[in-house]
């Protein structure tokens, strides 16, 4: 063995190894996104706190990134550098540049977009890091006198599987993340009950299912999508009705003011109900709402959703909406509901992983 091939094979060791460790976590990401989506009784275990909660971050928008879910970026991202690794040791730096740098951008976001760090993510970012402190400080040993960087054609030939699989995981892998939406229009039979709550389903129902939501909840949205598929499949049979909860008073007692973000999105959802477009609305609120609602785009909704913005604004800022939306919260605070999503079925409170046992989900 000649001097390059033992300085490459020295090289390629760690950097392997820490790519190895780098695939099996986002194998378990992925693991762990899948259940998340597909079984909203599950609770994830690096669930520690509103901070530190895996769970809200795979419920997150940014955890699919070009219809591709982030750790399956991962994946092939880490089984692509074990095998530069071994193979195309040239490509190593610049592909555990870019590792390092999507990590701390997945990073910013968590903390900035998302307001919660998932643990379990941090290992991977760790391994990001670390593996480009190991390439760099290696640098030396990796031979580039073959010219292999500057031959473009070699390099699109070697990356061409990794961008073939992404593009096929893109194209054709099932979207298990995308819930059922009203986009298309609504198809379920809809009204409003004698309290004026929204409903979808039965008519005439065998079941009704009172369910209580906050839209700034992430769990929420995957349990009320779920809810919607389990009604379309027996539309005839049980009727889902909806009631806010936003886990705060929407008024100050003893107090004319109206504050201005207190219950923003149960308001915006009963005004576009005014209009028509309230499970319109509701998915949008699921989608785009963070815990801040300071952020709260009040025309992007309306063009979303296709109502008014004048009449919604209004309608908004009357008192009216702010003691209909009170009203809400008074009412789940009798019922003992204390988190979302809540749900009362037969005067019978119930959490998520009991309303399944009682209705059968799957």
């Amino acid at each position: 063995m000649n001097n390059v091939q033992a300085k490459n094979k020295g090289l390629g060791r760690l950097p392997a190894l820490l790519a190895a460790v780098g695939l099996l976590v986002s194998i378990g990401l992925e693991a762990l996104h899948v259940q998340t989506y597909l079984n909203p009784a599950w609770s994830g275990f690096c669930a520690v706190g509103e901070r530190l909660d895996c769970t809200t971050v795979a419920l997150s928008r940014y955890s699919v990134f070009l219809g591709v879910p982030v750790a399956i970026w991962g994946i092939i991202g880490f089984a692509t550098i074990v095998w530069s690794a071994r193979k195309r040791q040239e490509l190593l730096l610049p592909l555990a540049a870019l590792a390092a740098v999507a990590s701390t951008v997945l990073l910013i976001i968590e903390i900035v977009a998302i307001g919660s760090i998932c643990m379990f993510c941090e290992s991977v970012h760790l391994i990001s890091l670390g593996l480009l402190l190991v390439v760099w400080r290696r640098r030396d040993r990796i031979d580039m006198s073959t010219g292999y960087l500057r031959s473009y054609g070699r390099i699109a030939r070697d990356l061409a599987l990794p961008a073939a699989c992404l593009l096929v995981i893109g194209l054709f892998f099932p979207k298990y993340w995308l819930l059922a939406t009203w986009k298309s229009g609504m198809t379920l039979n809809n009204g409003v009950d004698e309290d004026g709550r929204p409903w979808i389903g039965a008519e005439q129902p065998e079941l009704v299912i009172h369910e209580y939501v906050d839209y700034a909840c992430p769990h929420c949205a995957i349990a009320s999508g779920h809810m919607r598929v389990r009604v379309g499949r027996s539309p005839n049979k049980i009727r889902l009705v909806r009631h806010h909860y936003p886990r705060m008073h929407c008024m100050t007692k003893g107090s004319d003011e109206l504050g201005m973000f207190r219950c923003t999105y149960a308001r915006a959802a009963i005004c576009a109900g005014e209009q028509g477009r309230f499970w319109e609305m509701e998915d949008w609120l699921f989608r785009n709402v963070t815990w801040d609602a300071k952020q709260w785009q009040l025309e992007k909704a309306a063009k979303a959703v296709d109502v008014d913005l004048e009449k919604l604004d209004a309608c908004m800022k009357s008192r009216e909406t702010y003691e209909r939306a009170e009203r809400d919260v008074e009412e789940a605070l009798s019922h003992k509901i204390r988190n979302t999503p809540g749900y009362l079925v037969d005067g019978e409170k119930l959490d998520h992983s009991q309303l399944v046992e009682r209705i059968g989900y799957y």
